[in-house]
């Protein structure tokens, strides 16, 4: 199973080698999380605020398919 993963910039500090407009394309096994993708680049589970699956929202425990493309990010406040 092949999919694409793409971060917010502030997510982008902690997968070292992380492709700037191409993301990043994981083979993984079938029944993969979200979750266990995000545990997979080491980014801590704290950190993401934000996820789609394919344009439409998700969240750690959505299981993905081949092809799936996830977006990864936190959410920032302002004032």
């Amino acid at each position: 199973m092949s999919v694409r993963v793409q971060l917010s910039d502030y997510l982008k500090k902690y997968v070292p080698g992380y492709g700037r407009n191409t993301g990043i394309v994981m083979e993984s096994a079938d029944g993969r999380t979200v979750r266990m993708i995000i545990e997979e680049l080491k980014i801590p589970i704290k950190e993401v605020s934000i996820v789609m699956v394919n344009s439409y929202p998700g969240n750690t425990q959505s299981t993905l398919k081949d092809g799936d493309f996830i977006f990864l990010s936190k959410i920032f406040g302002g004032g």
